[in-house]
Parts: structure tokens; C-alpha cells; sequence
């Protein structure tokens, strides 16, 4: 029998107090379609390690991995404040096998992302429109997890390519305040030609 479709989710169950603790006082917080851009903080990574610990003793044996991805998993980079993390699912794995897992953990389900890529787009927020972390599922080894590894890794090791792309972010930020979807779109040539569509952070 054919599986239902997923729902995008307006109302989360509680998030899971290893969660919670992980992500206060960590410097996160936009509010949803905003565009702002922050000081870098050394919270960020310390959230996400959090963030995995948390979600680790329920992890299904189909998340091949869990990574840090987007602006804030670089050091010394402006950001907004939400982390952007890529949970790796072993190719062929049902969606209703991790979407259970994510949104027993407080998540609200938001579909696919932006109509543009392979992602399931899952979110964490600290009250109603209050995002704190995008959660992107993907295939484990995939094009697109390969993208955001490899562009998260371009910019942690390339002085000119961080220092490019944050004046970029800052420039679009001012013009975009109001309108995620500009901004993404705006930042779409230099993270494409970067082997990276994924315009993250």
C-alpha cells in the first residue's frame, strides 16, 4: 500500500529537552523570511554538537551522518543566526522513517526546499516563526550532500572565498531584508560556481 504524502506541519510537539538546552544562550534566533546577517560565534558549533548529541540514543540506523553545514559551520563567517544542518539517509530510506524520528524530536515538517532542491526540509523553533535550526534531509553520498560538504569546506580553507562571500552576504542582507527568497536567489551564482546549488547560511 502506497504510503501518504508528508504535510507540511504548522504546530510541533515539544522539543526534547536535550534539544532545547542545546540551542539556548546559543546566539540563534531569525525570524522566519527575515534576512539577517550576524556576527560570527563560537556558539554556533557548540550548538550543534549539542544538537546531534541530542538527537543521537533515537537516531535511525538509516542517518548515515550528520553534519554542520551552511555559514555558521564556518569559523570566523557572518551568518544568520539559525544553523543549517544536512542529515545523510541511506538512499531508498521511506520519508515516513525519518520524518517520525525528526518530529518526535519537536520539528515542524516544511516540505521541499523552495521547489529548488532535492531536500526535505525540516525546522526548529524557539516559538511560533522564531527559527533557531533548517534541517535538510538528503541521500547520504548523494550530488547534494557532496555540495554542501564541498562548499562548507571551500570556505573554511579559502581566506578569498570567505572573505568574497561575506561581503556578498552583507550587501544582500541590506538590499533583502524582508525577502529570503531574493536573497537566496541572488547568492545562487557564486555558490554554484563553487560546485555548490545549495545557497545555505
Amino acid at each position: 500500500m502506497a504510503q501518504a504524502p508528508l504535510r507540511r506541519s504548522e504546530d510541533a510537539a515539544p522539543m526534547l529537552p536535550a534539544l532545547a538546552a542545546a540551542l539556548c544562550d546559543a546566539d540563534l534566533g531569525v525570524r522566519r523570511g527575515r534576512v539577517v546577517v550576524a556576527a560570527p560565534s563560537p556558539r554556533w558549533a557548540e550548538a550543534f554538537d549539542g544538537f546531534a548529541a541530542a538527537l543521537a540514543p533515537t537516531r535511525p540506523a538509516e542517518v548515515l551522518g550528520i553534519e554542520h553545514v551552511g555559514s555558521t559551520a564556518v569559523p570566523g563567517l557572518p551568518a544568520k543566526p539559525l544553523l543549517d544542518v544536512a542529515i545523510g539517509q541511506r538512499p531508498g530510506t521511506a520519508p515516513q522513517v525519518l520524518h517520525g524520528w525528526l518530529m518526535a524530536a519537536g520539528h515542524l515538517y516544511r516540505g521541499e526546499a523552495d521547489g529548488t532542491r532535492p531536500d526535505r526540509m525540516y525546522a526548529l523553533e524557539l516559538e511560533p516563526g522564531i527559527r533557531l535550526v533548517n534541517v535538510h534531509v538528503v541521500d547520504h553520498g548523494g550530488a547534494q550532500w557532496r555540495r554542501y560538504l564541498s562548499f562548507r569546506d571551500h570556505l573554511r580553507t579559502s581566506t578569498e572565498a570567505r572573505e568574497e562571500y561575506r561581503r556578498l552576504k552583507q550587501r544582500l542582507a541590506s538590499e533583502h531584508p524582508g525577502d529570503r527568497l531574493a536573497y537566496l536567489q541572488a547568492k545562487t551564482a557564486f555558490v554554484t560556481a563553487r560546485d555548490g546549488s545549495c545557497a545555505q547560511g
